[in-house]
């Protein structure tokens, strides 16, 4: 074995290279930082490589479909692969399973969208989602990641985790963002706490209250939230507060589907 076949990681603890690997994975998580398609030529300065070095690995990607190239403008994306893989992990399968009639329940009920999100480091995940049954609604796309620190699904998820984790994710959050403050994170975590929800006025788009429980696993521990961006509407029978109860009792009653008994 030489040294050169030989690295370091974040923790110091030897291992080896593999830098056609490396490439890869540099390219998929580039990719699914960018908000838009990036051209092959983007993708190799933003790594800091030649061009050459990266047009195989893109090959290989995009022939094992982990991006999807724009035939006309010959820029490159995330394929729903990796969202895909992730989905037939059991955890994940049970829970969408589980969520996914009540979900089509509360939609009718309330003729409001609404979709199941889960913590994905510093970031949130949808990984499901039901549109309401009208013409005109607002809904989250399946698969998109916003920040912890801008949702009410994020802040509910924050809330839950086991206190040392959450303080660690708080001091992070503070890192890497200055939109929102520490004693702000803290208050709100605090209130979701106390009330088992987060009903708040969206921060991102205006005219929608965030309606937000969470769910949890049979060892207790929060798994998933349920949110609806509840849009108000002429000719709506349904308020907030009644919108409200009946995504609390959904997520008590998925929370039971997946082993959650509490005392």
């Amino acid at each position: 074995m030489t040294a050169a076949e030989l690295e370091k990681d974040r923790d110091g603890v030897r291992r080896y290279a593999v830098p056609a690997l490396e490439k890869g994975l540099d390219v998929i998580e580039l990719l699914a930082r960018s908000p838009d398609s990036l051209s092959m030529s983007a993708v190799a300065t933003a790594l800091d490589r030649t061009v050459s070095e990266i047009f195989r690995v893109m090959q290989c990607l995009e022939s094992r479909a982990y991006v999807e190239r724009d035939p006309e403008s010959e820029r490159y994306r995330l394929s729903m692969m990796l969202f895909n893989l992730a989905h037939t992990r059991p955890p994940t399968k049970a829970l969408v399973s589980a969520a996914t009639p009540v979900m089509d329940r509360i939609a009718a009920s309330t003729m409001q969208s609404c979709h199941l999100a889960v913590m994905d480091d510093l970031r949130i995940l949808v990984v499901a989602q039901v549109s309401a049954p009208t013409p005109m609604h607002y809904a989250v796309r399946l698969g998109a990641q916003f920040p912890v620190w801008e949702t009410s699904s994020g802040l509910v998820l924050l809330a839950y985790q086991p206190e040392e984790a959450r303080r660690g994710m708080i001091d992070r959050i503070m890192t890497v963002q200055s939109d929102v403050s520490r004693e702000e994170l803290e208050m709100r975590c605090s209130e979701a706490l106390r009330t088992g929800c987060e009903v708040r006025t969206s921060a991102i788009v205006s005219g929608i209250t965030n309606i937000t429980y969470p769910i949890f696993n049979h060892q207790g521990r929060i798994a998933a939230v349920l949110t609806s961006p509840f849009l108000p509407q002429v000719h709506l029978d349904v308020s907030t507060e009644e919108a409200s109860a009946l995504i609390a009792a959904g997520t008590r009653e998925i929370s039971n589907a997946l082993g959650h008994h509490p005392g």
